[in-house]
């Protein structure tokens, strides 16, 4: 009977040691999950950053552009309208010129 208490023992304390290996190897399992979880919405976060600079880029170019032109044009605005008073200038800018950049 001690022989059969002494081998159940062993048993025991083996199964004990193995069902505490199983719950750290499951808590790892878990916390890996959880960092590849994080890992993915970073990757997804990171391709969408991607996507919106690809695009602030080309306004970017497109701005760099026409960056000339359009410093041509303000101070050709600026020196012209200065002449006149205040409310020429708002009926000038506001009634004539705006809707024909607009259109």
């Amino acid at each position: 009977v001690s022989k059969m208490v002494a081998r159940l023992k062993v048993v025991t304390d083996g199964l004990e040691q193995a069902v505490e290996e199983k719950n750290q190897v499951e808590a790892e399992a878990t916390r890996c999950k959880d960092r590849l979880a994080l890992a993915k919405r970073l990757v997804d976060g990171l391709a969408d950053e991607n996507t919106r600079w690809g695009k602030g880029v080309e306004k970017f170019k497109e701005d760099g552009r026409t960056l000339v032109g359009d410093s041509l044009l303000a101070s050709a605005f600026v020196s012209y309208i200065g002449a006149f008073n205040q409310a020429f200038r708002n009926e000038l800018w506001r009634e004539q010129w705006m809707p024909d950049l607009v259109d």
